[in-house]
């Protein structure tokens, strides 16, 4: 049985763009490794963790992530990285304001037990169901890739492929959260009852971000042709004096209505 976090209250919510393309933006490849996502992956497994991951390499004097400089995190299997520990959790809830320090990308039960798979159509995921991390301090990135990863128990015939992608910009701290997708095709673990997948990020001290996608099946998965800046499957947020700045929007793009992306509150569990 695993532990589960109890996160509560309400999430903020941001403007929405459709973003018509062919195809989602492309992952950031060739990072070197065998996958070209580096060549660092965390071990095959469930609920996992890797840290913590020392950033001053990247990032010397820290990230100001809402008021609080921080040189480490943990990279998460389920999704997320953290800042004050590794998490296990695998049912997501909303991302709220008393939620711990984190970045969630695909807040869900990713399982990658399973074996290499061939590739989801399109971009340059590879297939390999891991989650792969690359450090590099002259473009100042730290880049985490989930590359067609399954989910629990063990069901890699269906595979998510998404990044987190934190860029350094200048040497005050500020920096940028950027995620892409390139595939979604599950949003729910088969322990996790209703809790389908949460992307945003939370202070964890009282100030928290989801995606209108958050909580949502259906939204979830349409996230490679969703935006925050006209680019499919491109969300990207400024981090300036460790606060979030919106990104500046097209005025050509038309908003998507929100209706269909309503936030779900359901705080059933599961264990496993």
């Amino acid at each position: 049985m695993k532990a589960l976090l109890g996160l509560a209250a309400l999430a903020l919510t941001a403007s929405l763009t459709f973003a018509p393309a062919a195809e989602a933006y492309p992952l950031l490849n060739g990072l070197g490794g065998a996958a070209g996502f580096g060549a660092n992956a965390l071990p095959r497994g469930d609920d996992h963790s890797h840290g913590p991951l020392n950033t001053s390499g990247v990032f010397a004097n820290g990230m100001n992530f809402y008021g609080q400089v921080y040189n480490q995190f943990w990279i998460n299997n389920n999704g997320n990285i953290t800042f004050n520990g590794a998490m296990s959790t695998y049912t997501p809830s909303v991302i709220t304001n008393g939620t711990a320090p984190m970045i969630a990308a695909f807040f869900a039960d990713v399982d990658t037990r399973g074996s290499n798979q061939p590739a989801t159509a399109g971009g340059n995921s590879t297939g390999s169901n891991l989650t792969w991390w690359h450090v590099d301090p002259v473009a100042g990135q730290i880049v985490m890739t989930w590359d067609d990863v399954g989910v629990y128990d063990q069901n890699s015939s269906v595979l998510n492929a998404f990044q987190i992608i934190l860029t350094r910009v200048g040497l005050n701290g500020d920096f940028d959260i950027e995620f892409r997708y390139e595939d979604i095709n599950w949003t729910l673990g088969s322990a996790s009852e209703n809790n389908y997948a949460r992307a945003g990020f939370a202070s964890g001290s009282g100030v928290s971000y989801e995606l209108p996608a958050s909580g949502s099946d259906a939204a979830m998965r349409n996230l490679p042709m969703l935006s925050n800046i006209g680019q499919a499957g491109r969300w990207l947020f400024q981090v300036r004096n460790g606060q979030i700045v919106d990104a500046p929007e097209p005025a050509t793009l038309a908003l998507l209505g929100l209706g269909l992306l309503g936030l779900s509150y359901s705080r059933r569990r599961a264990a496993k």
